[in-house]
């Protein structure tokens, strides 16, 4: 099985109490290094990524894989996950 290698996501622009507020004008991608893929990101994350200002968290919306050399697409990468989003219980 293929391993997922990009993340599609949002800047987190602010988080108090509890409370995220995002930066939804646009979405961003970054790589998703071999080290950080034993123990999969999934949608919800959040997580640590290079950007040209430095570091910053950022709220994942999407996992996927893609053919870096199909796309010849070069994204930064994500550094490590700050936050696994809640496992969904089961209603009974």
């Amino acid at each position: 099985m293929m391993e997922n290698n990009t993340i599609a996501a949002f800047h987190i622009s602010s988080n108090k109490d509890g409370i995220i507020k995002l930066n939804t004008q646009k979405m961003y991608h970054w790589h998703i290094p071999k080290p950080l893929r034993n123990k999969p990101i999934q949608k919800g994350d959040i997580v640590l990524v290079r950007t040209v200002g430095g570091l910053a968290r950022v709220l994942v919306m999407q996992v996927f894989r893609e053919e870096l050399e199909e796309t010849q697409k070069r994204y930064k990468r994500v550094v490590k996950v700050i936050e696994r989003a809640p496992k969904k219980e089961p209603v009974s």
